[in-house]
């Protein structure tokens, strides 16, 4: 009996020391003021915090109601501003709403696999990605690990693409290359005219930001088409073929993420610099590659509004393999100078590691 009551103080105690743990962590992605590795790995445990204060919460609501309030009144608070991050419940618009000026679509292609193209192993990804960006049709569009061959018709997505909107600009990791051939990086395709660009290439990952003011009827928009340092999880590495963890590559991907986690933070000084210096409203896009309750996305979300927050549906997960539970492609924009009409996340689309997003918009 006494070995009973111990266990149950001791359960407690540990819900104790959990709801302790969960405003911490609340507290890291609310605010995103500390820019270190290991703040980066307690703020990716945030859907943790969520799932275990719902399981101490449903072990005492019909045995003990009165310590079920512990966990019920953290939920509250950790769910407090972050929670529209993780889930929108509202229904889903299969049409864009009247009254947007531009649309704008963001995608990271993955190269269209084409290193496996050329093998003749995938013979897919590439010619079905071409024909995906012309049927999502969108006045802007602004392309992550883009690749462009224009002697290989299948690959040709410069010359598709620029037949209905001839603005284009492209970073690779050679800063006298603009026309995307032959090499990965990022570019944006616009119906509008672009009269500036500016860049930041980081080697060698194939990471950056390239932004283009934008003339839009009569206003001027700073688009900002980005990709952040990878999270570097490889989980089929991790897992064996006998389905048990390698140990050797799990110290690796705790390396890789670490690395990734003050890539990222130094990565956002820049981005959020591009964005504090713009004389026009901003919409930035692309693929951040950390959750939402991350730093990178914290820091963001501080000076503008996220789309799918606004007009999205469901959970918007943007990954498309293995860990496909992410959100980590994105268009934020200036509230105060652009309204957001609608979000969508094609999740029906799978020729990539990512699926494509698209905001249509209005400039106030």
């Amino acid at each position: 009996m006494a070995f009973i009551k111990f266990i149950k103080k001791f359960y407690f105690f540990i819900n104790i020391i959990f709801c302790l743990y969960s405003l911490l962590v609340y507290q890291l992605v609310y605010s995103a003021e500390i820019n270190h590795w290991l703040a980066g790995f307690l703020m990716m445990s945030y859907p943790f915090v969520l799932l275990g204060n719902l399981f101490f919460f449903f072990s005492y609501i019909f045995v003990r109601p009165l310590k079920s309030i512990l966990s019920l009144v953290v939920l509250l608070i950790v769910t407090y501003g972050i929670f529209q991050r993780t889930l929108k419940i509202i229904p889903p618009d299969i049409k864009p709403k009247d009254g947007f000026t531009f649309s704008l679509l963001s995608y990271n292609l993955m190269y269209g696999n084409y290193q496996s193209y050329k093998t003749g192993k995938d013979t897919l990804t590439g010619p079905s990605q071409k024909a995906v960006l012309d049927t999502l049709s969108s006045d802007i569009i602004c392309l992550q690990e883009f690749y462009n061959d224009r002697k290989n018709p299948d690959f040709n997505i410069v010359k598709s693409l620029r037949k209905s909107r001839p603005h284009f600009i492209f970073i690779d990791k050679n800063p006298n290359h603009t026309d995307g051939q032959g090499a990965v990086g990022l570019a944006i395709f616009s119906r509008f005219p672009i009269i500036n660009k500016n860049e930041v290439y980081w080697s060698p990952n194939n990471n950056g930001v390239l932004a283009a003011d934008l003339v839009i009827n009569n206003d001027t928009l700073r688009l900002i088409n980005f990709q952040l340092r990878s999270m570097g999880i490889r989980v089929g590495k991790i897992i064996k073929k006998d389905n048990k963890l390698d140990t050797e590559e799990t110290k690796n991907v705790i390396s890789l993420l670490r690395e990734g986690f003050t890539a990222r933070g130094i990565q956002m000084n820049t981005l959020e610099n591009m964005i504090a210096d713009s004389p026009y409203p901003v919409i930035a896009t692309g693929d951040i590659n950390e959750l939402p309750y991350g730093y990178a996305y914290g820091r963001l979300s501080r000076k503008l509004k996220n789309s799918f927050e606004e007009s999205g549906f469901g959970f918007g997960f943007t990954y498309h393999k293995i860990l496909g539970f992410l959100r980590i492609d994105q268009q934020f924009y200036d509230q105060k100078k652009v309204s957001n009409v609608n979000f969508a996340t094609y999740s029906n689309i799978p020729f990539s590691d990512h699926y494509p997003i698209k905001g249509w918009y209005t400039l106030k």
